[in-house]
């Protein structure tokens, strides 16, 4: 038997390119993982449309492939899933679907998933896939094969060591990723991680990810590639949703990765974590320790960040109140006078957001001298209480499920028309990367020229910066010429 798995993108101005994925991109982990689960007997081929996008002519050259199995994990992308699935199933291959917009479809949606998925899915599986594939695969062999496996969640330890070899890695940014833990008990309104992933925080065994990380050391090591390809390979991205929720583990985890950073001195690693983890400590042999001399020992370079936003009122509404608005500038400032640089995420949109929202993102960040924000529109992903709330109060104005991803307004804003949200949201993104000024304001000031002349590789990493910040700028004007007539 053999199995295609593959991960949808959207082919549009708006989707990523792999020209994208080469400056801010790190693989998905999903296709991965179902591979380790996968009998050795079965073929197991991967496709992230990311990398290898398929074409028309592609859905005929795979004869001999008995199964294609769609991973959805991002709402934006499902429609361009359908078109995939019905041009499978037009030439005799069964379909399976999973992921997290599918879950959320089945059991808040359902009439959207007996008209969206079901008609064009043989089977469909629903929450995390670890206790379910193996016996769907036997299902599968046995001729068996049902419409419906929902899982249990399964413990840290049954999740597998992750297959990396099916997928191609080269054109990333970033080749290596991994997953220490699961599950967020933040649980924010917006945020569809506990809806999916549940509240508990699950924790996968130290010496497990510590070995697949040297594993995958040991495996670059081996290869003789020029001085680019190797320190791409020696960077390795957290998934976790907050890898130092319990702090804890996360200080274990920390003196591990130390080891492997002495034994592969250009380890470094990032992932993703909430700005008050800078001012948690642990005790270590009767020590207390910060968290943030831990992680900077143990070679972290960068941290993604829901900041989401400045206002104390719009992190109020969407249940976020452990940000803090008036720490935000220092415990920014201990990050970097940690040498870890931050990309923050933010978020344009909540009820409390008028049109001064803008500009204060864009003081804020300038004025902290934050490296990198991905900067989105408040989306009403399904499955989340903010969909369901929206829904109910009547606001939604969009139903597209293209139109859910990040960039479009599919809701009426409370103090702002939507035209204008999404107008202002794109003029932000352009004052921030479209001018070579802007970006340098946020990379290079006086700290940061110090740290160069103390240490001259500081000066590679902040060129590097200023490229991803280029980059983005690049995109901005993309999506802004593709959408020219609304954006006027």
């Amino acid at each position: 038997m053999k199995i295609l798995f593959v991960i949808p993108e959207v082919n549009r101005a708006e989707g990523y390119t792999k020209e994208d994925i080469s400056y801010i991109g790190f693989p998905s982990l999903t296709a991965a993982t179902i591979a380790g689960l996968t009998p050795k007997d079965v073929d197991f081929e991967a496709i992230d449309e990311i990398v290898d996008p398929l074409k028309e002519s592609d859905f005929k050259r795979y004869t001999d492939t008995d199964v294609v199995a769609i991973s959805l994990n991002m709402t934006y992308k499902a429609n361009r899933a359908t078109e995939i699935a019905k041009h499978f199933r037009e030439t005799g291959k069964k379909v399976i679907w999973g992921g997290v917009h599918v879950t959320s479809v089945y059991d808040f949606h359902r009439e959207r998933f007996e008209k969206e998925i079901a008609p064009f899915a043989d089977a469909v599986v629903l929450e995390e896939a670890e206790l379910v594939w193996p016996v769907l695969i036997g299902d599968l062999k046995s001729g068996n094969l049902k419409k419906i496996y929902r899982s249990l969640r399964p413990e840290a330890k049954e999740i597998p060591s992750a297959r990396r070899d099916v997928l191609n890695t080269e054109p990333f940014l970033v080749q290596s990723s991994i997953q220490a833990t699961r599950g967020c008990p933040l649980n924010c309104e917006f945020c569809a991680v506990t809806s999916f992933n549940g509240p508990v925080f699950r924790i996968r065994d130290v010496s497990s990810v510590t070995a697949e990380i040297k594993g995958m050391l040991t495996n670059s090591a081996a290869k003789n590639d020029g001085w680019i390809d190797r320190y791409k390979k020696s960077l390795i991205a957290f998934v976790d949703d907050n890898v130092a929720f319990d702090k804890n583990y996360f200080a274990v985890l920390c003196l591990e990765l130390e080891k492997i950073k002495d034994e592969f001195p250009a380890f470094r690693w990032g992932g993703q974590c909430t700005l008050n983890t800078i001012e948690k400590t642990v005790v270590l042999n009767g020590k207390t320790t910060r968290l943030v001399d831990l992680m900077k020992r143990s070679g972290c370079l960068t941290m993604f960040i829901g900041i989401e936003s400045v206002s104390r009122e719009s992190l109020k509404s969407v249940g976020k109140n452990f940000n803090q608005p008036d720490k935000f500038a220092e415990q920014i400032r201990k990050f970097h006078d940690a040498g870890i640089s931050i990309i923050a995420g933010m978020i344009v949109g909540f009820e409390e957001d008028g049109e001064r929202v803008f500009e204060n993102i864009y003081e804020f960040l300038t004025k902290n001298k934050v490296e990198l924000s991905l900067i989105n529109v408040l989306t009403p992903l399904p499955g989340t209480a903010l969909y369901r709330r929206y829904e109910k109060e009547g606001i939604l104005i969009d139903y597209n499920w293209e139109h859910y991803d990040g960039r479009h307004a599919v809701y009426r804003p409370k103090r702002m028309s939507p035209e204008r949200l999404e107008k202002s949201f794109f003029e932000l993104w352009n004052a921030l990367y479209g001018s070579d000024v802007s970006i340098a304001k946020r990379l290079i000031y006086p700290a940061s020229v110090w740290k160069i002349m103390k240490n001259p590789s500081q000066a590679a990493q902040i060129f590097s910066r200023f490229l991803i910040n280029k980059r983005y700028g690049q995109i901005a004007e993309r999506i802004m010429k593709s959408r020219q007539n609304i954006l006027v």
